[in-house]
């Protein structure tokens, strides 16, 4: 009986700690940017890479993160998820996905790529109009991160 008891009490733990990946926490003052190594030091700009291996990379801009996902330093069939903090709820993460992003220059961010993360909605509309930016999906965020061979 203590055996299967055992057996099950380990199952349990296998699988719980086997559970969807998610993000970490980020440490602002001390965590580093994996694609520019500053510091991250403002929770309206950090974003996050996380692995199907539940490992998480952080960054401290969104320009930072696509960038990084662009240069394809990560294969793409090893990421499980990214998120961005909102700019205007920076202790709320979003997938990329359920994000719009606002570049405008009337936001300095820690990279100066000038592309804010929101929920998609009135306020992000209305920061649009306010700052004279233009909303783009993540994949314009990403198109705009890959280098231009001109030549």
């Amino acid at each position: 009986m203590t055996c299967r008891r055992s057996w099950a009490v380990t199952a349990f733990l296998l699988v719980a700690g086997c559970g969807e990946p998610k993000p970490a926490t980020i440490v602002y003052g001390t965590d580093e940017c994996r694609h520019c190594h500053m510091t991250i030091a403002d929770a309206q700009f950090a974003a996050e890479l996380v692995t199907r291996k539940h490992k998480a990379y952080r960054f401290d801009d969104a320009g930072c993160l696509a960038a990084f996902v662009a240069a394809g330093d990560v294969p793409g069939t090893e990421i499980h998820s990214l998120w961005v903090n909102d700019f205007l709820t920076p202790d709320s993460m979003l997938r990329v996905e359920d994000a719009v992003f606002l570049q405008t220059d009337s936001v300095r961010t820690p990279m100066n790529t000038r592309v804010i993360a929101l929920r998609p909605g009135p306020r992000a509309d209305s920061l649009r109009a306010a700052w004279n930016g233009e909303l783009l999906n993540w994949q314009g965020v990403v198109t705009r991160a890959r280098p231009r061979h001109d030549g």
